[in-house]
């Protein structure tokens, strides 16, 4: 999560700096606004004042999330030094990434005049949200639904799966939200995916657990939608209850208990479950620590076995457990080592265990230390904190992009990626041979005319 902090810090020109607001004068700043052009950009720009010329002006931003430390964004806008500067500054979320909507984002001014006096302007803050639609809120003291072209009534039901998910996630893993988990819905998958940038093409939901916030498109399927807040509002709890900034919240758990939380498995993943117990074909639990393949059949059966890895550990173990196990990797205790700690298991002891709980031997060493090849999709780049996590629409391939690094989309065997490599080779070993090819055709034709020219010189 650090690196990916630090990236983007640099595209945006900002700089991690110690805070000196308390230290610098109030700034004399009027027009002081941001426009937004949702989802492409923000527009900060205001009118800055002092008695002698302003030589220097540094734009402070960032957004109210949960983070490792306190990070200031800067960026330093064009301006001609004077005793009234006029100053702006775009922050474009085509190149740095998208925020989620309703997101808080915040701004403040601080320039120095030709004396080196600084000043420094109140920090102002705006929602990151279109304005073009009639938003309505529907809130109870953890769960805000917010939404617009859906009846009062949806939103009640959407409300009650979201206070239904907390439950659920306190009794089964003993997590509870530290702050109210805010749950946009769009009447469409459509016009949820226009109101964020990069986001796969199959999303059905987002959740942003550095923010607390979850996207979802509607289904027209009132069990479906409800099933997708539960399996998102675990994703909030996951991200946030075992927040860390240096260690690693496997898929497979992140996953397993977003699963498990809806219900019981549906029809689709049952069969996928079904067809892996007679062949004796699941995955490694440790290949599952990445993310899941976009082909549809292996996704489906990374997703069940996830599921069925946690009801184990739930039903053998107990709720107790769970809970010291995610907070002991919110504590970054590598995986192996807390599991080691509270079950007595390390990640290929777990799916021995898990296994033999199936009527299953425990995989061999060399299957059981698989990894996963990684298999690329494209997904927002987030300013700090926990990657956001995905639910698919209904009857599209489960692909998710939760945890940690958990941005790209990784499969036990390779996929899509391996294909396309495999025919990058052949076509660039086809494209050699035929310039060799070639290359002796030309050689045999020079030494064939030189061949000529020789005989003629003899005579």
């Amino acid at each position: 999560m650090f690196k990916k902090l630090v990236l983007f810090l640099i595209l945006t020109g900002a700089l991690l700096a110690p805070q000196q607001a308390q230290a610098a004068p109030h700034a004399n700043v009027e027009a002081d606004s941001a426009t937004l052009d949702f989802p492409n950009t923000v527009t900060f720009s205001a009118t800055l004042t002092s008695s002698t010329d302003i030589v220097s002006v540094t734009l402070e931003y960032g957004n109210e999330q949960l983070t490792c430390g306190e990070v200031v964004a800067k960026a330093f806008p064009d301006f001609s030094p004077g005793t009234e500067v006029d100053v702006a500054w775009l922050w474009d979320m085509r190149q740095s990434g998208s925020l989620p909507p309703g997101t808080t984002i915040w701004w403040r001014w601080r320039y120095t005049d030709s004396t080196g006096k600084e000043f420094l302007s109140e920090k102002q803050t705006i929602t990151w949200l279109d304005s073009q639609h009639d938003w309505k809120t529907l809130a109870d003291k953890d769960v805000r639904i917010h939404y617009y072209g859906k009846s009062e009534s949806f939103a009640q039901t959407m409300l009650d799966a979201g206070l239904e998910g907390l439950r659920r996630n306190k009794d089964q893993a003993g997590m509870t939200p530290d702050i109210p988990v805010e749950i946009y819905v769009y009447p469409s998958y459509d016009e949820m995916r226009d109101a964020i940038l990069y986001e796969p093409q199959w999303t059905g939901g987002l959740a942003y657990s550095d923010s607390s916030i979850i996207i979802m498109g509607t289904s027209g399927d009132d069990e479906f939608d409800k099933a997708t807040v539960i399996h998102e509002v675990t994703h909030i709890l996951v991200g946030r209850n075992a927040f860390t900034c240096i260690g690693f919240i496997p898929t497979w758990l992140n996953e397993g208990l977003a699963v498990y939380n809806e219900g019981p498995l549906d029809q689709s993943m049952q069969a996928q479950f079904d067809i892996a117990l007679r062949d004796d074909e699941f995955f490694p639990v440790r290949s599952l620590g990445g993310n899941f393949s976009e082909i549809p059949e292996k996704a489906l059966l990374s997703y069940a076995q996830s599921y069925s890895v946690v009801n184990f550990m739930l039903e053998t173990y107990g709720q107790e457990k769970m809970s010291q196990l995610l907070t002991a990797l919110s504590n970054a205790e590598p995986v192996d080592d807390a599991l080691v700690s509270i079950y007595g298991l390390d990640t290929d002891g777990l799916d021995a265990a898990w296994r033999d709980s199936l009527g299953l031997a425990p995989l061999t060493v060399a299957q059981a230390t698989a990894q996963p090849t990684p298999t690329y999709v494209p997904t927002y780049i987030p300013i700090a904190g926990i990657p956001l996590a995905v639910t698919p629409t209904p009857f599209a391939v489960p692909t998710s992009s939760s945890g940690e690094p958990n941005d790209p989309a990784v499969g036990p065997t390779g996929g899509v990626a391996n294909m396309q490599v495999l025919l990058a080779i052949v076509i660039a070993c086809v494209c050699l041979v035929l310039v060799l090819i070639i290359g002796v055709v030309i050689l045999g034709v020079v030494l064939r005319k030189g061949n000529a020219k020789g005989g003629k010189n003899v005579k």
